[in-house]
């Protein structure tokens, strides 16, 4: 995934504090435009500029809009608690290609990753608009980029080793964040460190399991719930 900085200038006034909760997912309602094209439209309507973090070209390419900590201007009533991307195009009138989907996704993917998080909205979802339009394929980046947290138990003991990376490991931390435990700065990175070690002893305390920080099918079962 190549991502961007497109340097955008702000006006005075944007305000910072996001808390991310959810992924907020748009189109541009345009079949060509660019993040200097989307940053000048949402000027002109008054606003401090690009109201999207992010926006996913045709290309694959990613761009940053507003940092991810500055609240975003995409979705009325939660704009502090979310991360919006946009993806290029007209999603009423054309379907999105393989390129442009991936890369959404990645981003997509990336974004729950780092947050500890997994609901994904459509903006229509939300608010009363058909955006990110019919043919926008919401269902499936729900599914490919969300189902990862649905899964089964592996089957095999999860335990510490912080140098290799496990998507399981991620499953477990997003679920553990989603349940208040703390672990660690890096959020769910995949990599199981002192931080998820500490958590899933605290999680096993807290359930009354065996509390040897290792992650088997009881553990499994109570934190993830299949």
């Amino acid at each position: 995934m190549n991502i961007i900085n497109a340097n955008l200038v702000f006006r005075d006034g944007l305000n910072y504090g996001n808390n991310p909760k959810m992924i907020i997912l748009h189109h541009a309602d345009a079949s060509v435009c660019s993040i200097e094209d989307i940053h000048k439209w949402h000027m002109d309507n008054g606003w401090s500029g690009c109201g999207y973090h992010y926006f996913v070209r045709k290309n694959g390419t990613v761009y940053v809009g507003r940092d991810e900590k500055a609240i975003g201007a995409h979705c009325i009533n939660y704009n502090a608690v979310s991360i919006g991307i946009c993806a290029e195009g007209n999603f009423n009138c054309e379907t999105m290609g393989e390129v442009q989907y991936n890369a959404l996704l990645q981003l997509t993917r990336s974004k729950l990753g780092k947050y500890g998080i997994s609901r994904i909205c459509g903006h229509f979802e939300l608010y009363s608009t058909d955006c990110p339009g019919s043919n926008f394929p919401l269902d499936r980046i729900k599914k490919e980029a969300g189902a990862a947290g649905e899964i089964s138990y592996s089957g095999y003991l999860i335990k510490m080793n912080s140098g290799v990376s496990d998507e399981n490991v991620r499953i477990i931390q997003r679920k553990l964040i989603e349940k208040g435990y703390d672990v660690g700065s890096s959020g769910a990175d995949g990599y199981f460190g002192e931080g998820t070690l500490e958590a899933v002893k605290k999680f096993q305390e807290d359930m009354g399991l065996e509390v040897d920080g290792v992650v088997g099918g009881n553990t499994w079962e109570r934190l993830i719930g299949r």
